[in-house]
């Protein structure tokens, strides 16, 4: 089997392919690094992950944010990946994977890839114009939305971010679908509420005239605490994974979202028939296109879940044009974008789901060129014809 190396801001790491095909990285010697002035130093060892970056570091080096400073020593351009917090239980390291395919894409084009946790970002560097950083890999920032807001409205202007930091910031809460919504886009209709209790979900129900209800909250990624909630109906065994509204709030209550700002929409009968569309689109030009399918005894189109996605060799030009209409209401062309979609039967149009400009999966396997398009664009920026 081969071994392949890859470089990380928290220490080099020697990555084997596991039985289940997954890769998993071992930690190595730590290398010498280049430090504020210049000095080379040995990079503190931080292979123990039981511990923060913050906890590992002395008193001098939390003072000059040693960990945020570490570069690779290359002469080919530089594109940080954003991945969740070292400590962040939401994703553990499972973004490693994800990081590995698209490192090779950049490699492929001459630009080294490098990962730092997103709130470690950005490295304090007197070139940091010439690094592009890039948030796709994120994961896990909806389970401290504040910290991730505090921490877009502080980045450095002359910093670049792919997705820009406005951009980010306009896309974290799920309520940008109203905008959609005003522009006359078709999105899956939905109301905005504060909390979720039993009259909330009557009335929800009354409105929609569906007693099949979705609930998730206004800031969520991969069916993060969503619950089906059927109202007035106790067909629980053609409805999978559907909860009884006591039971719904019940479980919101465990989850801690029951107060909290959430969507409540109609379930849309196709996401079981037809699964869910995403459209894959790079520097606002159409990529590739992909199904995503419930396993049967479920909902959700997530692999977390159990779904499956198959490329979709042309899409229609349906896809294609609302794809690119929802494009045109963003605050501006976004470097990478996920269009979800899902069709509706009785009103005969597709809707938009979500508008994923955060850390969307690419599907990058599935794009004709295996991803090329998305390095490129990543670092052509700011330079887009």
């Amino acid at each position: 089997m081969t071994k392949r190396t890859s470089f990380s801001p928290f220490g080099e790491s020697n990555l084997n392919g596991n039985k289940d095909g997954r890769n998993i990285h071992t930690c190595a010697t730590p290398p010498f690094v280049q430090t504020i002035n210049g000095a080379e130093e040995p990079q503190m060892d931080t292979c123990n992950t039981n511990k923060s970056v913050d906890d590992l570091a002395t008193k001098e080096e939390k003072k000059m944010i040693i960990p945020s400073l570490i570069l690779p020593k290359t002469d080919k351009p530089i594109v940080v990946i954003l991945t969740p917090e070292l400590n962040d239980t939401y994703s553990g390291d499972s973004w490693r994977f994800s990081f590995d395919q698209l490192a090779a894409k950049f490699q492929m084009i001459g630009a080294h890839a490098i990962s730092l946790p997103w709130p470690k970002a950005p490295i304090i560097h007197n070139s940091s114009s010439s690094i592009r950083y890039v948030a796709n890999l994120a994961w896990g920032y909806h389970t401290i939305v504040d910290r991730w807001t505090k921490w877009l409205h502080s980045w450095p202007k002359d910093t670049i971010l792919i997705n820009s930091p406005s951009l980010l910031l306009w896309n974290t809460r799920k309520t940008y679908l109203k905008e959609l919504e005003k522009a006359n886009i078709s999105v899956i209709p939905t109301l905005y509420v504060e909390q979720i209790d039993e009259k909330i979900l009557n009335d929800a129900a009354a409105h929609f005239s569906s007693s099949d209800l979705i609930v998730k909250p206004q800031v969520s990624a991969s069916g993060f605490n969503m619950v089906r909630v059927l109202v007035g109906s106790s067909d629980f065994a053609s409805s999978p994974k559907s909860l009884s509204v006591t039971a719904a709030i019940d479980e919101l209550i465990r989850l801690g979202a029951a107060q909290s700002a959430s969507m409540i929409q109609p379930f849309m009968p196709d996401v079981i028939r037809e699964g869910e569309v995403s459209v894959l689109m790079f520097a606002g030009r159409l990529s590739h296109a992909v199904r995503k399918c419930a396993s049967p005894d479920d909902y959700r189109v997530q692999h977390e879940y159990g779904g499956i996605a198959t490329v979709i060799d042309q899409p229609s030009a349906e896809i294609i044009e609302l794809a690119h209409a929802s494009l045109a209401i963003c605050p501006e062309t976004p470097i990478y974008a996920r269009i979800d979609m899902i069709h509706d039967h009785l009103n005969r149009r597709w809707c938009i789901s979500e508008l994923e400009l955060i850390e969307p999966y690419l599907f990058l396997n599935e794009a004709p060129d295996g991803g090329l398009t998305f390095a490129r664009a990543i670092m052509q920026f700011p330079y887009l014809s």
